[in-house]
Formats: structure tokens, sequence, C-alpha cells
């Protein structure tokens, strides 16, 4: 209950928009990590590759394990992508992992390209 309404809360409040990146990105952070999934921002896994012999008990357990991680990162990826408004959501759902979808927002957000530059100076103006 506890985490739909925290869920809730970030849905409805903090919309990624193009302008409001850092707090977006800190709420996402604070969410992803009281979910116990904040590792799928920063790291990934490869699915495991079968071996010719057949389904070995190693590789049923990397597969298992590659499920698991699966699982946690469409969670991951599902909620940044469910924060984020419509026309953004359009631009980004092509990225298929939660890491992957997490570098392209903080290039395209996070730094302070030119064109971002020109934007504040513009705003502050």
């Amino acid at each position: 209950m506890e985490t739909d309404i925290a869920f809730s809360d970030l849905h409805d409040s903090a919309k990624l928009d193009g302008q409001n990146y850092a707090m977006w990105h800190r709420k996402i952070q604070y969410f992803l990590h009281h979910k116990k999934i904040l590792e799928h921002l920063t790291t990934s896994m490869p699915e495991p590759v079968e071996l010719e012999n057949g389904q070995t008990a190693q590789y049923r357990r990397e597969l298992d394990a590659y499920n698991k991680w699966r699982d946690q990162d469409l969670s991951a990826r599902f909620t940044m992508l469910s924060c984020m408004h419509d026309n953004l959501i359009r631009e980004y759902e092509k990225y298929s992992t939660a890491k992957e979808l997490w570098e392209v927002l903080k290039v395209a957000y996070g730094s302070t390209s030119a064109t971002r530059l020109r934007a504040l100076t513009l705003k502050f103006n």
C-alpha cells in the first residue's frame, strides 16, 4: 500500500517534461531504491547462452537469475517511462533496458549542452 502511494505521488507530480530532470531523476532514484531495484540504472545482465549439449543445471540457474533480473529491469524501465509526459514516452520507449534509458536521459537532460544553456539563458532573461 505504501509503495502504491509513493508511486502515485511520483507518477502524478513528477512527470519528466524535459525541464525538470534534476528533481525527476532524484525521485526516480528514491522510488527504485525503495523497491530494491535501483541497481538496474547502472548494471545490466546478458542473457545466458545455451550450450550445444542441452540445458545444464548451471544454464537453468543462470536463466532463472536472468529472468528475475529482466522482470525487475522491466519494472524499473516501466516506472521511468510512466513518469514521463506522453510526448517523451514516444521518444524514449525504444530503449530496452532501464540502464540504457537512464543513460540516454542523462545525456539529453542532465548535462549542460549548448542548447540547454541557451534555453536557460533565455528563461533567465
